[in-house]
């Protein structure tokens, strides 16, 4: 009898599993179930100098050095999505 109630529980899982990865699509399934392993804590503190790094303009192809704007005028970074 309990065997009976595991293999519809399991079934249950399975079924809901399976509408989830259908309507959201795998690819956005597995986003959500590795989101935030990729994070680690930096080295950066208050008051150090950025990395140089290179940033892709908004056109997907231009390439422009975080050192042309560093000390020229105030400069935020802000890293995230607010959509």
């Amino acid at each position: 009898m309990l065997w009976k109630i595991f293999l519809i529980a399991a079934g249950l899982i399975l079924l809901v599993a399976g509408c989830i990865v259908f309507y959201m699509g795998p690819r956005n399934v597995i986003g959500i179930l590795t989101y935030g392993q990729q994070a680690r804590e930096g080295d950066l503190k208050v008051g150090d100098t950025a990395p140089e790094v290179t940033f892709v303009d908004l056109d997907g192809y231009s390439q422009r050095p975080l050192a042309g704007w560093v000390g020229k005028q105030p400069l935020v970074l802000v890293f995230g999505s607010f959509t």
